[in-house]
């Protein structure tokens, strides 16, 4: 009975110690320094991303002023071929901005990305959703991982 008591109190000490030396959390592995190529190549990588994003806001405020135009443009309007003309128009106008926004982003992020792994970044492209006046999309901007 002395034996388990013995263990008991023993790792009770361990946990002690453990717990209030910080000892049990320690850092075992620690962030690799940033080096003036690693600083040059995060930096690409941000100005890649601010260019994405002022891309975005350029079309979230086009897009905004088309759909406020549209709602003008039905607002009298009871005809519902003329609604549906007036929509066809705004939504093919606005899906056609979003494509070539897209399609821009992507061209950016991919050179982003090779700029960023050829000097030692480990990146990736993440989708984040944006909202467009009534619709949302999936637009790719770079996530550094590991440098």
């Amino acid at each position: 009975m002395l034996k388990k008591y013995s263990i008991t109190a023993l790792f009770s000490l361990l946990l002690i110690f453990t717990a209030f030396t910080g000892g049990g959390f320690a850092e075992t592995t620690g962030q690799p320094a940033v080096n003036s190529e690693t600083a040059t190549a995060l930096a690409e990588v941000y100005r890649v991303n601010n260019e994405i994003y002022a891309e975005i806001a350029r079309v979230q405020a086009l897009a905004e002023e088309m759909y406020e135009d549209y709602l003008v443009e039905v607002s009298g309007v009871s005809d519902k071929q003329k609604k549906s003309e007036a929509w066809n128009n705004y939504d093919s106008k606005v899906e056609a901005e979003i494509a070539a926004l897209n399609t821009r982003t992507q061209a950016m992020t991919f050179q982003g990305m090779e700029k960023a792994t050829a000097s030692g970044l480990t990146v990736e492209m993440v989708w984040i959703p944006v909202q467009f006046a009534d619709r949302e999309r999936m637009i790719d901007p770079i996530k550094v991982i590991d440098w």
